[in-house]
């Protein structure tokens, strides 16, 4: 048997005054009986807090008539595969309110449900909650969502499990079923988290060429040339723009030249192209300087720093070296064994006097380490004198460069002063002209660097386009690894199980009362994504009125525990059913016996021993092979 059987052993409540009062469950069915306002539901509720629903205590949400103060704790027997556990849960005790003590030791209900959980040997699984692909954190198939189904409370006779969403339903009769631990993997949890990359980083791809596309519009926009920016479109614009580029500086040393031929004679011209000649060999020079000034200073900081180190080094260095003198006197005075005096007292100044070996032959450790101190004190005082040398060997060399660049500096100045003339007499006759097309150069030159910027930023855009190729590459094998897993499930064989004890409950009480069930036979169809539970082919919702509808969540009980004996599935073979106090238009008592016979027969068969069925009623008077458990004190406003 593939999952354990949970049943209910003793259940007691503790009241304020530490008195205890218990009820008896036996594996098989036991009904809770009683007239109302016997608080056959307060003792569900109680079971249901031990079974580790949250709260302050047992009674919170309800209309508890003070029995939160009445009780301050609880415990129950719980029987998973025939080893008994005694949980207990204490609501008015400082400390333990939110926890579950199981065999004494408290943990945090969240841990006690994965407890149960492991103990009944269910699979703990996360499940996507809607669709896969939100983005949302997958919750975990928690036991609570399981006990939905497990324990119906008697205000929530409208759906298999009321106020719990479709999607979580899905997911539990999938567990139910056996079918959640093929779906949930771990691989299919990482085929959904890599589709999502792809997603986002697709609409990132898009949400970013729609940006670039409108941000280069004007960059190149122009004859025949597409807005949308691509690699092809950024290389014409390049071109386009080079092209400009070329003819605008064409045009400009035209203009210079007919103004240099027009204003300055051929002698004056040979003189001024020589000057230019050497004032750009004078620029060439100054800027070599300037970046031999910048590597000597830096050389310098270097140095210094390099220097202030090894002075800290040495610094150390004397410390331990007084240090030492200071240490050097001290003796042993006391045994490092036992602590007790000891004193010199060895008559042979050869031997040690406490241990009594032969003293060494070489020098006595304190003097090779006076030794080794003195040596490093000398090697750094000689690594701060050469670093000295070596840091006035750069201050001269900075010292050259900046005169250097003192003379070249003033040269310039000189070949400025005499070019002035002739500079002045150009540009008097084509300044307009050459300002113009310099300012269109310098909008061109900017162009150019956009476009540049513009290519890099493509760049980005394809590097996300390799990335999605790269996840879709992963993808590929995952997907078809799965889509092979699911189509492998044969997911009618599973959903005719609990088809098949639905519909058996349902024939069997029709034998036993004639014509109670009147409708068509119980069809359930379930799949990856989606569950249906329908009669004659209609949603049960829509098919079936109120009465009808409590024989259909009984049978639906049926179904479930009938699927506690396959090995396949995940039933822990416990129902719980607090019944309404009217089933059928009446009050229920022996005439509903009919209801309770089929589970009776079902948990005496031998496959189901260690089942169990609790269920509440008023008398269920005459039913044999059921563990009765009455309830006499009325509470009554």
């Amino acid at each position: 048997m593939n999952v354990p059987y949970l049943s209910i052993g003793r259940l007691e409540r503790r009241f304020s005054t530490g008195d205890m009062e218990k009820l008896d469950f036996k594996p098989g069915v036991n009904l809770l009986v009683g007239l109302s306002n016997t608080g056959k539901t307060n003792w569900l509720h109680t079971l249901d807090y031990l079974l580790g629903r949250s709260g302050d205590n047992p009674f919170v949400g309800y209309e508890d008539n003070g029995l939160a103060d009445t009780y301050d704790a609880a415990r129950v027997e719980l029987i998973i595969a025939g080893k008994t556990y005694l949980i207990e849960r204490r609501w008015l005790e400082l400390g333990a309110k939110n926890k579950v003590f199981v065999d004494g030791e408290g943990m945090p209900v969240k841990n006690y449900q994965d407890f149960l959980m492991q103990s009944l040997g269910i699979p703990l699984l996360h499940f996507p909650k809607g669709n896969p692909m939100s983005g949302r954190t997958w919750p975990e198939l928690s036991f609570r969502m399981l006990l939905r189904h497990i324990y119906r409370r008697q205000r929530f006779w409208g759906g298999i499990a009321d106020k719990q969403p479709d999607v979580e339903q899905h997911a539990v009769l999938m567990q139910f079923l056996g079918i959640a631990e093929r779906i949930y993997t771990k691989e299919f949890g990482e085929l959904i988290n890599l589709k999502m990359q792809v997603e986002r980083l697709k609409s990132r791809r898009d949400q970013y060429k729609e940006t670039l596309d409108e941000l280069a519009g004007d960059i190149l926009s122009g004859p025949n040339l597409r807005v949308s920016s691509s690699v092809r479109t950024i290389k014409n614009a390049e071109e386009r723009l080079s092209r400009e580029v070329d003819s605008f500086r064409l045009r400009r040393l035209e203009l210079l030249n007919n103004a240099r031929d027009k204003v300055v004679s051929p002698e004056q011209r040979n003189w001024t192209i020589k000057l230019g000649e050497e004032r750009a060999s004078v620029l060439t020079k100054l800027e070599d300087l300037n970046m031999k000034y910048k590597a000597a200073s830096a050389r310098i900081a270097e140095m210094q720093g390099y220097r202030a180190d090894v002075q800290d080094e040495l610094e150390r260095v004397s410390r331990a070296e007084d240090a030492g003198a200071v240490l050097a006197d001290l003796k042993i005075t006391n045994c490092p064994a036992c602590d007790q005096s000891v004193s010199d007292t060895s008559e042979d100044p050869r031997k040690c006097f406490l241990c009594h070996q032969d003293m060494p032959d070489q020098p006595l450790i304190e003097e090779l380490g006076t030794a080794r101190i003195h040596f490093e004190r000398d090697r750094l005082e000689g690594e701060i004198k050469e670093t000295n040398e070596l840091i006035g060997v750069l201050h001269s060399e900075k010292n050259r460069t900046v005169e250097n660049i003192h003379v070249f500096e003033e040269r310039l100045r000189k070949l400025n002063s005499q070019l002035a003339v002739s500079r002045e007499a150009v540009s008097a006759l084509v300044q307009d002209e050459v300002s113009s097309i310099d300012m269109t150069l310098g909008e061109l030159n900017e162009r150019q660097r956009q476009i540049s910027r513009l290519a890099d930023a493509l760049k980005i855009g394809e590097r996300l386009t390799d990335k999605i190729r790269q996840l879709e590459k992963l993808i590929e094998p995952l997907e078809a690894h799965i889509s092979e897993t699911v189509s492998s499930i044969d997911f009618e064989r599973y959903a005719s199980q609990l088809e098949d004890g639905m519909n058996l409950y349902l024939d069997k009480i029709n034998q036993l009362r004639p014509n109670v069930w009147c409708h068509s036979r119980v069809s359930f169809d379930i799949s990856q994504n989606r569950f249906n539970l329908r009669i004659g082919g209609r949603r049960w919702h829509a098919a079936l009125g109120g009465t009808d509808t409590l024989y259909f969540l009984m049978a639906y009980h049926y179904g479930l525990l009938s699927l506690s004996s396959s090995p396949d599935c995940h039933y822990p073979g416990l129902s719980i059913i607090d019944l309404p106090g009217k089933f059928s238009g009446e009050p229920v008592k022996d005439k509903e016996n009919f209801i309770v016979q089929p589970f009776i027969e079902l948990l005496n068969e031998n496959e189901f021993t260690g089942a169990q069925l609790i269920m509440t009623g008023e008398s269920f008077a005459g039913l044999e092979q059921a563990n009765r458990v009455e309830l006499t004190r009325r509470y009554v406003s």
